[in-house]
């Protein structure tokens, strides 16, 4: 089972909140073209759209960030600093995928 993109995600989260592409890019403030090719995995959002986005869907940035593989340089650092408290999280980290099905 492969890991859904970030432009899955968006796509999944948009079409249960019932707004169109254009909805969406209307409030977010991009064009209809970007949301399009976000979705299609043929561009990347920024951050600050991710925020946006995040926002619109009522979901957690952090999250967000996670599926779009863009892990925060402070997250990254602690993780560096400690290796057995990181090495512990990743290790539990399968075990809080669980509950999503």
């Amino acid at each position: 089972m492969s890991a859904e993109s970030i432009g899955q995600r968006i796509k999944r989260e948009r079409i249960a909140k019932g707004l169109t592409q254009r909805e969406l890019a209307e409030i977010t403030g991009v064009g209809v073209p970007h949301i399009s090719k976000v979705e299609a995995d043929r561009e990347n959002p920024s951050e600050e759209l991710l925020g946006r986005i995040a926002e619109v869907f009522g979901a957690d940035i952090d999250e967000l960030l996670l599926v779009a593989r863009r892990l925060p340089d402070e997250f990254l650092e602690s993780l560096a600093t400690d290796p057995p408290a990181a090495l512990q999280f990743l290790r539990t980290w399968d075990e809080r995928g669980d509950d999503d099905g």
